[in-house]
This record gives C-alpha cells, sequence and structure tokens, in this order.
C-alpha cells in the first residue's frame, strides 16, 4: 500500500545535502556511498574513494578532505 504523503516527504528530504565517499564512476555518472544509501549522481573529475558532498544531484570533491589510504578487506 502507498502512503503518498511518506513518499513524497522522504523524496523531498532526500534532495538536500548529503556527504559520502564515490563508490564508482562511470562517464559523468557518479555513484556516491551515503547514510541513507548509495545515490547516482553527476559529476566530473572524481576517483572512486573520494569524499564528496551531494547538492542538487551533483558530486563535488569535499574541501578539506585529505587523502588517505583505503583498506579494502
Amino acid at each position: 500500500m502507498s502512503q503518498p504523503l511518506h513518499d513524497l516527504h522522504r523524496h523531498i528530504a532526500s534532495q538536500g545535502t548529503n556527504s559520502g565517499r564515490v563508490v564508482a564512476v562511470t562517464g559523468g555518472i557518479v555513484r556516491v556511498a551515503t547514510e541513507q544509501g548509495v545515490m547516482e549522481v553527476s559529476g566530473s573529475g572524481l576517483a572512486v574513494g573520494e569524499r564528496v558532498v551531494v547538492r542538487d544531484g551533483v558530486a563535488v570533491k569535499m574541501q578539506g578532505a585529505s587523502d588517505t589510504s583505503l583498506h579494502y578487506v
């Protein structure tokens, strides 16, 4: 059963600013892992592992983010 008001609220709230880490880059589409889940947004000049801020569907490299080593397990 659909709850239109709840769905609309979630959609509007998700358009705010989120931060996360780039997990995949395909052309101009960037996948970013955030607290709310994985988002597909546009972006350029980004690499996997970089910390980004997502605003209005565009990923931008986070200012002041130091390049740290990632360890995959």
